[in-house]
């Protein structure tokens, strides 16, 4: 759980979940009771992301906090968005619009349109600055 406030609190939500079930280090929203008669689950309710090094969030959450206004976001055009969504990182030059709270060294959603394709972190790399991809919608497909 600390992991998952970590990650809303860099991405700058104020989403609180509530009822957050830990199944298999995978958290999940539950406002449902574990049935008595299961005694190992593997899913329920919204799942939000996986605990690693870091917490890595679901799509999903992803989503629901692209709806947000406080999070942290930039916003690409298509073909930068299409870049993104093969693993290649975003360069400054190329982000259309930010909200306030993008800073060197945070955390942010990449949006194209209202749509979240991704999150990553705003930072230099050679004194050129860069959004770092750290998850996109793609990674499922490259996965498989």
């Amino acid at each position: 759980m600390r992991l998952l406030k970590r990650f809303l609190r860099d991405i700058g939500s104020k989403y609180k979940p509530s009822a957050v079930v830990n199944i298999n280090n995978k958290r999940f929203t539950s406002t449902l009771a574990p049935p008595a008669e299961i005694t190992e689950l593997v899913y329920t309710g919204t799942y939000l992301g996986q605990n690693r090094q870091r917490f890595e969030p679901s799509s999903i959450l992803l989503q629901m906090l692209a709806e947000e206004a406080s999070t942290h976001k930039i916003y690409v055009d298509r073909d930068t968005a299409w870049l993104f969504v093969v693993d290649k990182d975003v360069f400054d030059e190329n982000i259309i619009d930010r909200t306030t709270g993008v800073r060197l060294g945070g955390y942010c959603l990449v949006m194209f349109g209202e749509e979240c394709i991704g999150y990553g972190r705003y930072e230099t790399s050679r004194d050129i600055k860069v959004v770092k991809n750290l998850y996109d919608v793609g990674d499922f497909l490259r996965r498989e």
